[in-house]
């Protein structure tokens, strides 16, 4: 073998071991740096941090299974974490463990996390979090995902607005606020398409979730007339309430076909939710924000077979296939409670003040209170 060929095998081994270095070197550091200690082995997992029990009846319930068959499809460990009380700084030290395991997605189920979480989302920039809520984006680490209940919450209450006898339907949610108000205006607005003249009472409980404040509400609801209700609350208390004492009402999880007086249900596919966000790919796509509804197939009014008469069915149909045709609920003449003028005849409300501004509730609701 010739020096001259001896040296140049000499530096194709060199340079051959200086690029085998170097790309060593650079898997450490994506390891270390990008996947955090050993959590590279785990890429494909995906957390989910709850207030609540994973098995509480409603919201909690029905999100992880949800998630579970999402991440079950998909091929993702799934992480729950539940029972994490909001602003109480445990969100933070869940959080802070998730990361060390290696997950990079990290699902808040309680729009209460959010300020916890915003500091977390700027340390850690290879994690996304999603948070449930889209009142605002809290930051540019954060995507905000939510159903857009008003579309189902409108029927809802054209079909209270049809079934009432008293003219007086009731309402209960936890306290004031973009989502909240949201929900009700529509249900008011559908309400009033069928029954005008009809009275709609509310009851705040003031809480999230609160067993003893939602019982109150049913209870009181009734006292005051109120023959039919729908609520927004997280769990199932307000539906087991009003098939207590014998009100029908519309129920904001899933239809109960044992039920006497549920006679619909705001269902939402949460299976479906999570499979397109762990499907998006929100650093390349831009995205900060998830919210689909009714015409998306992500939430639906299911009506209780046999429970509601022709006339209610055609008629909720009818709205149904009036939203379907480009019906906007939140268009035309349209009056809040202090007597405003919040839409005039011909216009539709934006969808960005939809979303974000709904600082009023419409005429015709009235508040409840203890007595």
């Amino acid at each position: 073998m010739s020096v001259k060929f001896r040296d140049m095998l000499t530096q194709r081994f060199v340079i051959f071991s200086i690029v085998q270095a170097l790309v060593l070197c650079l898997c450490i550091f994506l390891s270390v740096n990008h996947f955090g200690g050993d959590g590279w082995q785990r890429t494909k997992s995906v957390a989910l941090i709850l207030a609540s029990p994973k098995d509480t009846d409603g919201w909690p319930r029905e999100i992880a299974l949800g998630m579970q068959q999402a991440c079950d499809a998909l091929g993702y460990e799934l992480y729950i974490e539940d029972e994490v009380a909001v602003g109480s700084g445990a969100c933070h030290q869940v959080i802070e463990k998730l990361v060390a395991r290696g997950v990079k997605r990290i699902f808040l189920a309680n729009p209460g996390y959010q300020e916890e979480v915003e500091m977390l989302a700027g340390k850690y920039p290879q994690v996304s979090f999603f948070a449930n809520s889209v009142g605002e984006v809290v930051s540019e680490g954060i995507l905000n995902y939510s159903v857009r209940y008003y579309e189902a919450r409108y029927l809802s209450g054209v079909l209270a607005g049809l079934r009432t006898q008293t003219g007086i339907v009731g309402y209960a949610a936890p306290f004031p606020a973009p989502e909240t108000r949201r929900d009700l205006n529509a249900f008011a607005l559908g309400v009033q398409s069928v029954r005008p003249d009809a009275r709609i009472l509310v009851r705040w409980t003031g809480q999230w979730i609160s067993a003893a404040g939602e019982q109150e509400a049913v209870y009181l609801l009734r006292m005051q007339g109120a023959d039919v209700m729908g609520y927004f609350s997280p769990t199932q208390t307000i539906a087991a309430a009003a098939e207590e004492i014998g009100m029908d009402y519309i129920d904001f999880h899933r239809l109960r076909p044992g039920n006497a007086h549920c006679i619909a249900a705001i269902e939402t596919d949460w299976r479906m939710v999570y499979t397109e966000l762990l499907r998006m790919n929100r650093r390349s796509e831009g995205e900060h924000v998830y919210w689909k509804g009714l015409f998306d197939d992500v939430v639906c009014l299911h009506l209780q077979n046999g429970a509601l008469t022709p006339r209610e069915e055609a008629l909720v149909g009818r709205a149904r296939s009036a939203l379907w045709s480009g019906h906007q609920i939140f268009s035309g003449n349209i009056i809040d409670q202090s007597g405003s003028q919040r839409c005039m005849e011909g216009e539709v409300i934006s969808n960005s003040d939809v979303r974000s501004h709904m600082d009023w509730l419409v005429k015709g609701g009235e508040s409840v209170e203890s007595r």
